[in-house]
């Protein structure tokens, strides 16, 4: 799915691509501050026996490989092509929701309120995989139940491995203090919350106290361990909103404002 997305993404934006940057923490075979750019050696993933690697600038297109997705096959793989495929599939369009609930959410500008949770942790917080769960209104005791309970909103996971058992550090020598991050839309959970009545819009002046008694968050191991908020101090979850103007047809995308901050549920 991220390879499809970005492929997508490379047809809206022909112009962009790898832009050099130095690493930002030390990783197997990086070291923190060095340049990274289209020539980079893709590491683990090697283009033949002799042991040479695959390089961005080398897997520009995914025909490389041999395939292409709907969106971006063809010789039509023209951006009007993609744009419509992204409005089909994600659009307004493509979320049932009632004719007076749509009322509510537009303005007389065919604007509408987008919400969303970032969430940035440590990667070895705990030297374990772990998930983030979030949730709005009440949920379920039992942490086995969590990742099904309807009040859930998304949930968020934190792949890492443990100590090496060489150097007593992540990943053999990593960064232990690498920051990772991630994002959970909450745009359709609240829409709900407007269509019963419980919120007369998808503005801030609505939302923010809704969220701010509503929305939860708890920690999970693999095993449906619960860790307790407290335990990982270096969890943080805030909420943004941006204002996002709705195309007219099919052959435009979404113009989206910058994004304002709200609240820290992080000790929710």
């Amino acid at each position: 799915m991220i390879d499809r997305c970005f492929a997508m993404w490379q047809i809206l934006n022909p112009g962009s691509y790898v832009i050099p940057e130095p690493a930002t923490y030390n990783t197997f075979t990086n070291y923190a501050r060095q340049t990274q750019d289209v020539n980079s050696a893709l590491t683990p993933f090697y283009q033949n026996s002799f042991g040479s690697f695959w390089t961005s600038a080398e897997v520009v297109n995914t025909t490389t490989f041999g395939y292409a997705y709907a969106e971006t096959s063809g010789t039509t793989n023209t951006m009007s092509q993609v744009v419509a495929a992204i409005n089909k599939l994600y659009g307004p369009g493509a979320q049932p929701i009632s004719i007076s609930t749509s009322l509510k959410l537009r303005d007389v500008s065919a604007t509408t309120t987008e919400w969303i949770a970032n969430i940035r942790v440590k990667k070895f917080a705990i030297n374990a995989p772990f998930f983030v769960h979030i949730f709005l209104g009440t949920f379920n005791p039992d942490p086995a139940t969590w990742s099904f309970d309807p009040n859930l909103v998304g949930t968020h996971f934190i792949s890492v491995k443990g100590l090496s058992a060489i150097t007593n550090s992540p990943c053999g020598g990593c960064d232990p203090d690498q920051m990772v991050s991630g994002t959970i839309p909450l745009t359709r959970a609240v829409m709900k919350y407007v269509s019963n009545g419980d919120l007369k819009s998808l503005g801030p002046i609505d939302v923010t106290p809704f969220l701010s008694q509503n929305l939860k968050y708890r920690i999970t191991l693999t095993n449906d361990t619960e860790v307790g908020n407290a335990d990982v101090p270096s969890l943080k979850i805030s909420v943004v909103s941006a204002n996002v103007q709705t195309p007219v047809d099919d052959t435009e995308l979404p113009v989206w404002s910058d994004m304002k901050g709200h609240l820290d549920v992080s000790t929710a």
